[in-house]
């Protein structure tokens, strides 16, 4: 392995456990470039977010993330935590650019009540 796929192989390994597809990593004269689809744009966020970490200034230079959203009628899904909440939720996923009440009327096919979500029921995250 070489020192970049060492430094940003996390954010690889995260696009693979998110669902990526046609993933490929390619390194030419000390940049890493890596291609992909990942199923929503929360996906290709969360590897965004992973890299923010590896190089928190994006400051390297050393990196460029070519990576797509399959699906593109919704912003993502969320599978519920303990603890979650619609407002958690919204907080957490999107920054609050949604509502708890945008994530419920999203939902409004399995959910009855915005107070009553349960652990490991997968939340549609519309697009904002």
């Amino acid at each position: 392995m070489s020192q970049l796929t060492d430094k940003y192989g996390d954010a690889y390994i995260l696009a693979t456990n998110l669902g990526g597809t046609n993933l490929n990593a390619q390194e030419d004269d000390g940049h890493l470039t890596i291609t992909g689809t990942l199923p929503t744009m929360y996906g290709v966020n969360q590897v965004w977010d992973k890299v923010k970490e590896i190089d928190p200034a994006l400051s390297a230079g050393d990196l460029t993330l070519n990576l797509n959203a399959a699906r593109n009628d919704i912003y993502g899904e969320y599978e519920v935590q303990p603890g979650d909440n619609l407002s958690k939720i919204a907080s957490l996923v999107t920054q609050d650019k949604l509502s708890y009440q945008q994530i419920f009327d999203a939902n409004s096919d399995q959910l009855d009540d915005p107070n009553t979500i349960r652990v490991g029921q997968r939340l549609v995250i519309p697009n904002f």
